[in-house]
């Protein structure tokens, strides 16, 4: 292979590269935007490179670093992927896994979600990692990730020790040039004497390595007297104020010094640095890591002093923000522009309707939501992580809070309401992929203490929201057949007695299953009720052929009076307004005819036929 090779590839993929080329030998994970598509970039290149890398996707977390950290005391180079908040899911193993040398290697890639995009909340590693006293790497671009992700694995192994990879939504979804490198060779295993030093002693050796000469450090003008202000940072945010610097002509007037590792602090870089300066901006996100390790001062410019944003992403426009008054009151730009207020006004006046994140149209959670509703309008509805969290946009889901609570949460409501005598129905919402990450333990508590409200396990066969990786239920591996781990068998190992299956396609029939589900936990010797509500995904059904086979196209009909039920209650993307004829109409070009519609508009309940389907189709298995 010529190694001079370049591809364009996406951040994660980058990193997956540098994995490989760093003598990976196990990787494990769990799908978690921004972090999912690492794991399946390391299957290609081994594929590509033809080498013995065991991979798997696990069912939380914590599986995950155990396993990989499983590989590791055996003398394994190995790795494990997760978004932010799923590292919380790991911390009690990170924790211990520290203390215990490791005779391979381990990194550890948290990908953080500054905004957050596609997370409940945000959350830096990078702290958590400094509390653990755990080295930590911050990549600015893809290229840079590639590399670090090697160099993480070199480290850990060296010394022993857990090493963590912290790229950030952009980094891990920016596409750069990226050279591929040669397959590393193995090193010599770490002295005996190390391996057998506690944790203290191996780190202590590690920071004595690289405090004189920090990794992927990077100063990009070296001070002088006329220099007013410097700014620190690392990750993203660097190469941002690079670029804005560029367009401003200026990126030859403020030094900028960006740390790679911001955990083992280089205190004399950072230190030699800081005090040549009035003033110092610290640019990082999503919160205070370089800047929690400085002594505050009326110097620093950051969080602490205001000028820096305490939440959200530093975007390009964020940051000029910052920039800009400093920039204006050292004499480098004469004004700070002003805002687009000409654009914004201009948009204001249009009065856009907002659109918040929405189900796929037909989405099989959507049918199961409207059924929820109709069934218990005065529910309380605990809802869980998962494409079915939009819900909300719904109004059938009132509680989101992390991987599992769905179930707690409505345990917690039925104590409260059963200790205060009050008759309100609960129904918490729980998707397959996520049942088997959190949920299993929670309704096996819920049981046991016999629990009164519904769940509906809202099972589409998949993974859907971070890519469509394959859940236990059908025994299908990252890279091959397993053994499948059937729902019902879990569910009747918890103790449910009380278990119904349903297609959400079928409204009438789940909202008769629901209303005897609710009938069961309130007799003396009822208990849990589970609706298994059963349906694939509408994306990966028509990526696996399944849906031009049965599925109709449908139209509204004169009678349609522009009550807006559907649009209001029910939400699909393919069902729209027409102004002009002040009537509902379909998009054809979205709609994938699975009919739940007819279900929900009134005219068409009372029998005066709105939505049919064209060409005399029948929809599988729904009447109409």
């Amino acid at each position: 292979m010529n190694h001079q090779n370049q591809e364009i590839m996406l951040g994660n993929v980058a990193i997956a590269r540098g994995l490989v080329e760093g003598g990976l030998d196990l990787m494990t994970a769990y799908p978690g935007t921004p972090s999912s598509e690492i794991l399946p970039g390391v299957l290609s290149f081994r594929d590509r490179e033809d080498l013995p890398i065991y991979l798997e996707w696990s069912v939380n977390e914590k599986v995950a670093l155990d396993v990989a950290l499983g590989a590791a005391f055996a003398g394994k180079w190995a790795a494990v992927a997760m978004k932010q908040v799923g590292f919380n899911v790991a911390l009690d193993a990170t924790i211990h896994a520290r203390e215990i040398p490791i005779n391979g290697a381990l990194v550890i890639i948290s990908a953080d979600d500054p905004g957050p995009h596609s997370s409940q909340t945000e959350q830096d590693t990078r702290q958590i990692a400094m509390i653990e006293g755990m080295a930590v790497l911050d990549p600015s671009t893809p290229q840079e990730a590639r590399e670090m992700a090697a160099y993480a694995l070199t480290l850990s192994h060296k010394f022993g020790v857990p090493v963590i990879l912290r790229p950030v939504n952009r980094v891990s979804h920016a596409r750069q040039n990226v050279p591929l490198g040669p397959i590393a060779k193995r090193i010599e295993p770490p002295p005996e004497d190390l391996t057998n030093r506690p944790f203290s002693e191996r780190m202590g050796l590690l920071i004595r390595e690289v405090q004189d000469h920090p990794p992927f450090t990077e100063l990009s003008l070296d001070p002088a007297p006329q220099n007013v202000f410097g700014i620190l940072t690392s990750g993203l945010a660097y190469g941002v104020t690079l670029d804005i610097l560029e367009k401003l002509g200026l990126q030859s007037h403020i030094p900028i010094l960006k740390l790679g590792m911001t955990y083992p602090f280089p205190e004399k870089v950072v230190g030699d640095f800081v005090s040549q300066f009035e003033k110092v901006l610290v640019l990082e996100e999503p919160d205070m890591g370089i800047e929690w390790l400085l002594e505050p001062g009326e110097f620093l410019l950051g969080r602490r002093s205001g000028h820096v944003p305490s939440e959200g992403e530093l975007n390009t426009d964020r940051i000029f923000q910052v920039l800009a008054p400093l920039l204006k009151d050292a004499g480098f730009i004469r004004e700070v522009p002003e805002p687009p207020t000409k654009l914004i006004n201009l948009i204001a006046e249009m009065h856009l309707p907002p659109r918040p994140p929405n189900l796929c149209p037909g989405c099989v959670h959507r049918a199961a939501f409207y059924a929820i509703r109709k069934a218990f309008p005065n529910g309380i509805y605990p809802g869980d992580i998962g494409c079915y969290t939009l819900g909300t946009t719904l109004g059938a889901v009132d509680t989101v809070l992390d991987m599992g609570a769905s179930i707690n949460i409505g345990a917690g409501f039925a104590s409260t309401y059963a200790q205060d005598g009050t008759d309100t129905p609960i129904l918490a919402t729980i998707g397959d992929s996520t049942f088997y990450h959190s949920g299993i333990h929670s309704l096996m508590d819920a049981v046991l203490h016999n629990r009164r409200f519904i769940l509906v396990l809202l099972d589409n066969s998949i993974t859907a929201m971070t890519g469509m990786q394959p859940t236990p239920e059908f025994g299908q591996s990252l890279t091959g057949p397993g053994v499948a781990v059937p729902i019902p068998e879990l569910l009747a190992a918890c103790g449910v007695s009380w278990v119904r299956e349903v297609d959400p396609y079928r409204i009438p029939e789940m909202v008769t299953l629901l209303k005897e589900a609710r009938e069961y936990i309130m007799r003396p010797d009822g208990g849990m009720a589970v609706l298994w509500v059963r349906r694939p995904c509408i994306i990966y059904a028509k990526s696996q052929g399944m849906l031009e086979t049965y599925f109709p196209r449908m139209k509204v009909t004169e009678h349609c009076v522009g009550c807006k039920v559907c649009l209001n209650t029910f939400g699909c993307p393919a069902l729209v307004w027409n102004e002009q004829n002040r009537q509902v109409e379909i998009n054809p070009a979205i709609c994938i005819g699975c009919g739940t519609c007819t279900y929900v508009c009134p005219q068409n309940q009372s029998g005066s036929g709105l939505f049919k389907i064209h060409e005399d189709y029948l929809l599988n298995d729904v009447v109409l």
